[in-house]
């Protein structure tokens, strides 16, 4: 390979093992430091600090920038780690309460997840900050609602949106501030990272050794540099251009080439493909055809033609937990109900079902083929990304899966410029594809997916929906209330009684299927090691979001 540190252009030029490389496909140039403007922002997990690390394998939680002092009753305390300072000088500002309730500020201007959880914040010492929590919110759902946060909003740079939020009193004055939020662009780099911006070109950025981080001793070398490169990562990768990469699903030629010095490692990335039915469809807005297709689809060759980093989804219900770090078949997802639930969840693989079902809703099979009521050809279209190449094998299976059958199945590839926002977000589908969790293991935040985020991308109405009796998938349907179940849920404190919950929704979802959960994958993370040391690979290290991020901040990455 490339020496660590002598791949760099001529400007970005370093030696020895003193800069790790990663790369980019960007020009750095065109970053600008508003995070949360999302064209072109630059906001890199070396350079600010995550709030707290969630091991997947164990399902715990460490505090890092920020920790829960306080968990009682009605409220939370969230403190800010001591010792983090802001590179705005030598050493910069301490970072405070003002700079946490500014994150939070922020958070709920934009509307994400934590924003969900409170009705009201103050200030509670200089670096503390008091949540009024929405009920007596469970304290595992709140624990895990700050997972993949980092603490990135100086109050001095955000001060005047925070300010406006606080004397708005209309959703309307919300909305403009997050729409000037998300059009501002900072020419300010920010941070209080272990790595603090020193300079960019066209082709690289760099970062220096920030001294006075807290873990800055854990770090053996000066500079993080990302360097722009071609985007065939697979031939940059081999080619050595690079250190590490944070993940990568390569093809299978890239594992039969790797040098021995080329390290990879892999952990659930707490999501997986899946298939979301339009429900306002024809054909789809029927339960029992939506079950059908779910019927003939066959996830294990999905997860097979995928590759080595996925597995099927034993019984589709918005449960996580179908993989492990290996790359092996899990029941983990077995823990987040019932026993009793687990074995009554249906599984999806009996196609003479289907067939029943379509014949029951006055569909007919002639001569092989499939057709409507009405008497026209059972004809579907699958929607995918065309640049997202390692999806395409997975809705290649189904759509050979479903003409197998005798429906006339077909995949449209379209531009990821216009697949999200014309077509997926526009609800302009029969089938399509996307992720089946926004990568947090509990599964409240898989249903609030399903019930609260996406329903109107896929057209869906939660308030109508209908399932059958729990136990008895072939009883009559009957009016089922999932936002009111998932209410209940996110502020229950009983273990008994989140668990009859979580049973309740993973039915409702096992049967109504707003989308088929197809498989879950693995993450695989690369190194190179000859001028690099990093844990084995299937050290238990490597199993939190993300290793080339927790590896420098506890000594797990050196060079040597």
């Amino acid at each position: 390979m490339v020496v660590a540190g002598c791949a760099g252009s001529e400007e970005g030029e370093s030696g020895g093992t003193d800069t790790f490389i990663e790369p980019t496909t960007t020009q750095p140039t065109n970053w600008q430091f508003n995070h949360l403007n999302l064209t072109n922002p630059f906001a890199h997990e070396m350079q600010s600090d995550p709030l707290q690390r969630y091991h997947i394998a164990n399902e715990e939680f460490d505090s890092y920038a920020v920790s829960v002092e306080e968990f009682s009753g009605e409220t939370a305390v969230l403190k800010v780690r001591d010792g983090l300072t802001w590179h705005n000088g030598d050493p910069g500002d301490p970072v405070n309460a003002d700079d946490l309730y500014t994150k939070l500020a922020t958070d709920a201007i934009i509307g994400d997840t934590i924003s969900t959880l409170w009705t009201d914040m103050q200030r509670a010492g200089d670096k503390s900050v008091e949540l009024t929590l929405d009920g007596t919110v469970n304290e595992r759902l709140f624990m895990d609602a700050l997972n993949y946060y980092w603490l990135e909003t100086p109050h001095r740079l955000y001060r005047d949106y925070v300010e406006r939020w606080e004397d708005a009193t209309t959703d309307d004055e919300v909305a403009d501030i997050r729409s000037d939020l998300r059009n501002d662009a900072f020419d300010e780099p920010k941070g209080n990272g272990p790595f603090q911006f020193e300079e960019r070109t066209n082709n690289y950025l760099r970062m220096s050794l920030y001294e006075h981080h807290p873990d800055a001793d854990n770090i053996n070398w000066d500079y993080w540099e990302i360097q722009r490169v071609s985007t065939d990562t697979a031939s940059v990768l081999l080619g050595g251009e690079v250190d590490g990469i944070r993940n990568y699903t390569a093809p299978e030629s890239v594992f039969e080439s790797a040098p021995d010095d080329l390290l990879h490692a892999q952990l659930p990335a707490l999501w997986g493909h899946s298939l979301p039915f339009n429900h306002e469809d024809e054909d789809f807005g029927n339960i029992y055809v939506r079950q059908a297709i779910c019927e003939f689809i066959d996830r294990d060759a999905c997860a097979s033609n995928y590759g080595r980093f996925g597995q099927p989804v034993e019984a589709p219900s918005g449960l996580v937990g179908n993989i492990d770090g290996q790359n092996e078949q899990s029941d983990r997802w077995r823990n987040k109900v019932s026993d009793e639930m687990a074995e009554q969840l249906h599984r999806y693989d009996d196609p003479e079902r289907g067939r029943r079902l379509l014949e029951g809703e006055g569909y007919q099979k002639d001569d092989g083929e499939w057709y409507r009521p009405d008497g026209s050809r059972f004809e579907v279209t699958v929607k995918t990304v065309a640049g997202f190449n390692d999806w395409h094998p997975i809705y290649e299976t189904i759509v050979d899966n479903l003409n197998a059958e005798g429906i006339a199945a077909e995949l449209q590839q379209i531009e990821e410029s216009a697949y999200w926002s014309n077509h997926y977000l526009a609800g302009d589908f029969q089938l399509a594809s996307t992720g089946w969790t926004l990568q947090r293991s509990s599964p409240y935040y898989v249903f609030d997916m399903y019930y609260n985020i996406d329903p109107e991308f896929m057209n869906l109405s939660p308030d109508d929906l209908e399932a059958p009796p729990m136990g008895d998938p072939d009883g009559e349907l009957e009016s089922v209330d999932p936002r009111g179940l998932m209410e209940e849920l996110l502020v229950t404190q009983d273990d008994a009684e989140a668990t009859s919950l979580v049973d309740e929704l993973a039915w409702i979802t096992n049967q109504t299927m707003p989308m088929l959960q197809i498989n879950e994958i693995n993450d695989p993370v690369w190194f190179y090691t000859d001028d690099w040391e990093v844990p084995e690979p299937d050290s238990p290290k490597y199993q939190s979001k993300w290793p080339l991020w927790w590896f420098p901040r506890f000594g797990d990455l050196q060079a040597k």
